[in-house]
């Protein structure tokens, strides 16, 4: 008989797609649909994986969360100096909803990183 899954494994495995779209309303308004479908259709088939308990989706959704705080600290650092024109303050929403971003993915690799997650993933 095979062990229940923690609740936390469901809620990552479904909510793993919010930390990388998590992005200002207007860069949101400029995605194409396409890419909405293929952003949603990659994340659902790696929550089906990680509730499948295969062990390279654990791997995946680490790289892709930490990827995510990667490119958004990045981002950040390159536009906290500077704003839009020379003179302007740095974009305070944009920065914030990036740090958002980066807390949430944080989330993620904390709890996908625990001992008992790992486990259950081999």
């Amino acid at each position: 008989m095979r062990n229940r899954l923690p609740l936390g494994l469901y809620v990552v495995a479904i909510c793993q797609i919010l930390p990388p779209l998590v992005l200002p309303p207007a860069t949101l308004q400029e995605i194409t649909p396409v890419v909405w479908i293929l952003a949603v259709a990659l994340s659902a088939i790696l929550g089906v994986s990680l509730l499948r308990r295969r062990a390279w989706s654990r791997l995946a959704t680490i790289f892709v969360q930490g990827f995510n705080i990667i490119v958004r600290l990045l981002y950040i650092i390159g536009h906290a100096t500077r704003g839009a024109r020379p003179g302007n303050p740095a974009d305070v929403g944009t920065i914030s909803v990036f740090l958002l971003s980066m807390i949430l993915s944080g989330i993620v690799l904390y709890y996908v990183d625990q001992p008992d997650i790992q486990v259950i993933m081999q």
